[in-house]
Protein backbone atom coordinates (compact mmCIF):
# COMPACT_ATOMS: atom_id res chain seq x y z
CA UNK A 1 0.00 0.00 0.00
CA UNK A 2 1.48 3.48 -1.17
CA UNK A 3 -0.76 5.76 0.44
CA UNK A 4 -2.26 5.36 3.94
CA UNK A 5 -5.74 3.91 4.15
CA UNK A 6 -8.97 6.09 4.23
CA UNK A 7 -12.15 4.40 4.88
CA UNK A 8 -12.60 3.59 8.76
CA UNK A 9 -10.26 5.25 10.12
CA UNK A 10 -10.13 7.86 12.76
CA UNK A 11 -6.98 10.17 14.40
CA UNK A 12 -3.07 9.70 13.22
CA UNK A 13 -0.97 10.02 15.94
CA UNK A 14 3.00 8.96 16.71
CA UNK A 15 3.08 6.21 18.65
CA UNK A 16 -0.32 4.63 19.91
CA UNK A 17 -1.71 7.00 23.17
CA UNK A 18 -5.02 6.27 24.76
CA UNK A 19 -5.57 10.10 24.61
CA UNK A 20 -6.25 10.63 21.23
CA UNK A 21 -9.51 11.54 20.19
CA UNK A 22 -11.21 9.61 17.38
CA UNK A 23 -14.73 9.43 16.03
CA UNK A 24 -16.87 6.33 17.80
CA UNK A 25 -16.48 3.05 15.87
CA UNK A 26 -13.15 4.45 13.83
CA UNK A 27 -9.57 3.15 14.52
CA UNK A 28 -6.42 4.92 15.34
CA UNK A 29 -3.60 5.28 12.78
CA UNK A 30 0.04 5.08 14.31
CA UNK A 31 2.84 6.97 12.98
CA UNK A 32 5.33 4.06 11.31
CA UNK A 33 8.65 6.71 13.09
CA UNK A 34 9.50 8.80 9.85
CA UNK A 35 8.28 6.80 7.32
CA UNK A 36 5.39 8.19 5.26
CA UNK A 37 3.21 4.90 6.65
CA UNK A 38 0.41 5.30 8.79
CA UNK A 39 -0.57 1.57 10.79
CA UNK A 40 -3.31 0.44 12.66
CA UNK A 41 -2.17 -0.27 15.93
CA UNK A 42 -2.37 -4.06 15.64
CA UNK A 43 -0.81 -5.98 12.79
CA UNK A 44 -1.06 -9.85 11.58
CA UNK A 45 1.63 -11.51 12.23
CA UNK A 46 1.79 -14.65 9.47
CA UNK A 47 4.43 -16.70 11.16
CA UNK A 48 1.75 -19.45 12.43
CA UNK A 49 -0.78 -19.56 9.71
CA UNK A 50 -1.00 -20.46 6.62
CA UNK A 51 -5.15 -19.84 6.65
CA UNK A 52 -5.37 -17.00 3.63
CA UNK A 53 -9.14 -16.62 4.84
CA UNK A 54 -8.21 -16.10 8.49
CA UNK A 55 -5.65 -13.35 6.94
CA UNK A 56 -8.41 -11.60 4.83
CA UNK A 57 -10.83 -11.58 7.58
CA UNK A 58 -8.32 -9.69 9.58
CA UNK A 59 -8.09 -7.34 6.95
CA UNK A 60 -11.84 -6.99 6.22
CA UNK A 61 -11.97 -6.08 10.55
CA UNK A 62 -9.33 -2.97 9.34
CA UNK A 63 -5.87 -4.29 10.40
CA UNK A 64 -3.76 -2.79 7.36
CA UNK A 65 -0.47 -4.58 7.80
CA UNK A 66 0.91 -7.93 7.40
CA UNK A 67 4.37 -9.22 8.80
CA UNK A 68 5.75 -12.21 6.89
CA UNK A 69 9.34 -13.56 6.19
CA UNK A 70 10.99 -16.19 3.79
CA UNK A 71 11.82 -18.35 6.45
CA UNK A 72 8.26 -18.69 7.59
CA UNK A 73 8.16 -21.91 5.12
CA UNK A 74 11.68 -21.23 3.75
CA UNK A 75 10.21 -21.08 0.43
CA UNK A 76 8.52 -24.35 0.08
CA UNK A 77 4.79 -25.14 -1.41
CA UNK A 78 2.59 -23.35 1.25
CA UNK A 79 4.95 -21.31 2.77
CA UNK A 80 3.30 -18.07 4.68
CA UNK A 81 4.05 -16.08 1.86
CA UNK A 82 1.89 -17.61 -0.20
CA UNK A 83 -1.03 -17.77 2.63
CA UNK A 84 -0.46 -13.97 2.43
CA UNK A 85 -0.74 -13.40 -1.28
CA UNK A 86 -3.57 -15.04 -1.80
CA UNK A 87 -5.21 -13.40 1.03
CA UNK A 88 -4.29 -9.95 -0.34
CA UNK A 89 -5.26 -10.93 -3.78
CA UNK A 90 -7.44 -7.83 -5.44
CA UNK A 91 -6.46 -5.44 -2.34
CA UNK A 92 -2.60 -5.35 -2.12
CA UNK A 93 -3.76 -0.91 -2.18
CA UNK A 94 -5.34 -1.73 1.14
CA UNK A 95 -2.05 -3.55 3.04
CA UNK A 96 1.17 -2.99 3.66
CA UNK A 97 3.57 -5.58 3.94
CA UNK A 98 6.35 -6.27 6.26
CA UNK A 99 8.84 -8.92 4.75
CA UNK A 100 11.77 -10.24 6.86
CA UNK A 101 14.82 -11.80 5.02
CA UNK A 102 17.69 -13.82 6.03
CA UNK A 103 20.79 -12.21 5.70
CA UNK A 104 23.49 -15.18 6.65
CA UNK A 105 23.74 -17.01 2.98
CA UNK A 106 26.19 -16.00 0.80
CA UNK A 107 25.85 -15.21 -3.00
CA UNK A 108 26.72 -18.68 -4.61
CA UNK A 109 23.67 -20.12 -1.54
CA UNK A 110 20.41 -21.08 -2.73
CA UNK A 111 19.29 -19.15 -0.02
CA UNK A 112 21.06 -15.58 -1.17
CA UNK A 113 18.57 -12.89 -0.21
CA UNK A 114 17.93 -12.49 -4.34
CA UNK A 115 16.33 -15.57 -4.62
CA UNK A 116 14.52 -15.01 -0.90
CA UNK A 117 13.39 -10.99 -2.45
CA UNK A 118 11.94 -12.57 -6.03
CA UNK A 119 9.94 -15.66 -4.39
CA UNK A 120 8.61 -13.91 -1.91
CA UNK A 121 7.30 -11.33 -4.54
CA UNK A 122 5.61 -14.04 -6.43
CA UNK A 123 4.42 -15.79 -3.59
CA UNK A 124 2.83 -13.09 -2.60
CA UNK A 125 1.41 -11.08 -5.90
CA UNK A 126 3.16 -7.89 -5.85
CA UNK A 127 6.16 -6.43 -7.07
CA UNK A 128 6.82 -4.12 -4.48
CA UNK A 129 7.41 -3.99 -0.51
CA UNK A 130 6.68 -1.48 1.65
CA UNK A 131 8.84 -2.37 4.44
CA UNK A 132 11.96 -4.83 3.89
CA UNK A 133 13.28 -6.29 7.14
CA UNK A 134 16.66 -7.85 7.39
CA UNK A 135 15.59 -10.83 9.87
CA UNK A 136 17.36 -11.42 13.25
CA UNK A 137 20.62 -11.24 12.64
CA UNK A 138 23.19 -12.25 14.88
CA UNK A 139 25.75 -9.15 14.42
CA UNK A 140 25.43 -5.82 12.88
CA UNK A 141 28.29 -7.03 10.60
CA UNK A 142 26.70 -10.07 9.49
CA UNK A 143 24.56 -7.58 6.83
CA UNK A 144 27.45 -6.91 4.39
CA UNK A 145 28.38 -5.00 1.68
CA UNK A 146 26.50 -6.76 -0.80
CA UNK A 147 23.74 -7.26 1.45
CA UNK A 148 23.29 -3.36 1.29
CA UNK A 149 23.85 -2.47 -2.17
CA UNK A 150 21.21 -5.00 -3.49
CA UNK A 151 18.93 -3.70 -0.60
CA UNK A 152 19.94 0.01 -1.95
CA UNK A 153 19.36 -0.83 -5.48
CA UNK A 154 15.97 -2.40 -4.88
CA UNK A 155 15.25 0.41 -3.28
CA UNK A 156 16.15 2.76 -5.84
CA UNK A 157 13.81 0.46 -8.42
CA UNK A 158 11.09 1.01 -6.30
CA UNK A 159 10.56 -2.45 -5.05
CA UNK A 160 11.21 -1.65 -1.53
CA UNK A 161 10.13 1.62 0.36
CA UNK A 162 11.46 1.40 3.30
CA UNK A 163 14.36 -0.29 5.04
CA UNK A 164 14.59 -1.97 8.81
CA UNK A 165 16.18 -5.08 10.78
CA UNK A 166 13.90 -7.85 13.17
CA UNK A 167 15.66 -8.73 17.10
CA UNK A 168 15.56 -10.91 19.56
CA UNK A 169 18.84 -10.42 21.06
CA UNK A 170 21.27 -7.42 21.65
CA UNK A 171 18.07 -5.18 21.02
CA UNK A 172 19.58 -2.02 22.30
CA UNK A 173 22.60 -2.57 19.94
CA UNK A 174 20.59 -2.66 16.99
CA UNK A 175 18.33 -0.33 17.87
CA UNK A 176 21.84 2.39 18.18
CA UNK A 177 22.80 0.61 14.87
CA UNK A 178 19.41 1.91 13.12
CA UNK A 179 19.63 5.17 14.63
CA UNK A 180 23.02 5.98 13.39
CA UNK A 181 22.53 4.98 10.20
CA UNK A 182 21.18 6.83 7.30
CA UNK A 183 19.71 2.95 5.86
CA UNK A 184 16.89 2.31 8.24
CA UNK A 185 13.92 3.68 9.27
CA UNK A 186 11.73 0.44 11.03
CA UNK A 187 13.01 -1.69 13.59
CA UNK A 188 10.76 -4.52 15.06
CA UNK A 189 11.40 -5.73 18.67
CA UNK A 190 10.81 -8.51 20.85
CA UNK A 191 8.78 -6.71 23.63
CA UNK A 192 6.39 -7.29 26.34
CA UNK A 193 5.82 -6.97 29.55
CA UNK A 194 8.67 -8.81 30.75
CA UNK A 195 11.42 -6.83 28.93
CA UNK A 196 13.77 -4.77 30.85
CA UNK A 197 13.44 -1.00 31.64
CA UNK A 198 16.91 -0.52 29.32
CA UNK A 199 15.31 -2.36 26.27
CA UNK A 200 12.11 0.24 26.55
CA UNK A 201 14.22 3.23 27.18
CA UNK A 202 16.30 2.27 23.80
CA UNK A 203 12.99 2.14 22.12
CA UNK A 204 11.80 5.11 23.56
CA UNK A 205 14.70 6.88 22.21
CA UNK A 206 14.88 5.71 18.81
CA UNK A 207 11.50 6.42 18.32
CA UNK A 208 12.27 9.84 19.45
CA UNK A 209 14.97 9.75 16.60
CA UNK A 210 12.46 9.19 13.68
CA UNK A 211 13.01 5.35 13.86
CA UNK A 212 9.71 3.69 13.91
CA UNK A 213 8.69 0.56 16.10
CA UNK A 214 7.19 -2.30 16.20
CA UNK A 215 6.63 -4.96 18.89
CA UNK A 216 6.22 -9.10 18.19
CA UNK A 217 6.46 -11.37 20.99
CA UNK A 218 3.84 -9.02 22.78
CA UNK A 219 1.82 -12.23 24.37
CA UNK A 220 4.97 -14.37 24.98
CA UNK A 221 6.81 -13.18 28.48
CA UNK A 222 9.06 -16.17 28.43
CA UNK A 223 9.83 -16.57 24.22
CA UNK A 224 13.87 -16.07 24.88
CA UNK A 225 13.73 -19.23 27.52
CA UNK A 226 15.26 -22.42 26.47
CA UNK A 227 11.78 -24.13 27.54
CA UNK A 228 9.11 -21.93 26.82
CA UNK A 229 5.35 -21.82 24.40
CA UNK A 230 4.83 -19.60 22.37
CA UNK A 231 1.99 -16.78 23.94
CA UNK A 232 2.33 -17.93 27.20
CA UNK A 233 0.57 -15.01 29.07
CA UNK A 234 -1.79 -15.77 31.10
CA UNK A 235 -3.66 -12.97 29.88
CA UNK A 236 -3.34 -11.99 26.20
CA UNK A 237 -5.68 -9.22 26.50
CA UNK A 238 -3.97 -7.49 29.19
CA UNK A 239 -0.66 -8.03 27.73
CA UNK A 240 -1.00 -7.06 24.10
CA UNK A 241 -3.10 -3.53 26.18
CA UNK A 242 0.01 -3.04 27.74
CA UNK A 243 2.36 -3.07 24.64
CA UNK A 244 -0.01 -0.51 22.87
CA UNK A 245 -0.23 1.85 25.56
CA UNK A 246 3.31 2.74 24.90
CA UNK A 247 3.39 5.98 22.92
CA UNK A 248 7.21 5.52 21.22
CA UNK A 249 5.08 2.38 19.71
CA UNK A 250 3.93 2.65 16.11
CA UNK A 251 2.18 -0.86 16.82
CA UNK A 252 2.63 -4.61 17.45
CA UNK A 253 2.33 -7.96 15.61
CA UNK A 254 0.84 -10.32 17.21
CA UNK A 255 0.85 -13.72 15.88
CA UNK A 256 -3.03 -15.35 15.21
CA UNK A 257 -3.96 -18.49 14.36
CA UNK A 258 -7.55 -18.45 14.95
CA UNK A 259 -11.03 -16.25 14.71
CA UNK A 260 -10.89 -15.93 18.58
CA UNK A 261 -7.47 -14.24 18.47
CA UNK A 262 -8.30 -11.84 15.75
CA UNK A 263 -11.29 -10.87 17.47
CA UNK A 264 -9.78 -10.39 20.77
CA UNK A 265 -6.80 -8.21 19.08
CA UNK A 266 -8.67 -5.78 17.50
CA UNK A 267 -11.19 -5.54 20.39
CA UNK A 268 -8.17 -4.30 22.16
CA UNK A 269 -7.05 -2.06 19.32
CA UNK A 270 -10.40 -0.60 19.07
CA UNK A 271 -10.74 -0.08 22.80
CA UNK A 272 -7.11 2.20 22.87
Amino acid sequence: MKTAAGAGIGAIVTGCAKDVQKPAGRLLLCQLGRTDIQLTPVGFGAQHTRDSDLIRYAIDQGINYIETAWAYGFGKPGNSSEAVGKAIAGIRDKVYLFVAYVGKARPTSKAWVANQFEQTLRDLGTDYIDVFLWHQPETIEEITKEHIDIMQKWKSEGKIRFCGVTSHENQEVFLKHLVDSSLYDVAVVAFNYNSSQELAQSMKESSQKGVGIIAMKTQSPNYNLPQHTLGDAPDHRKALSWVLSKNYLAGAIPGMTTKEQVDMNIEVMKNL
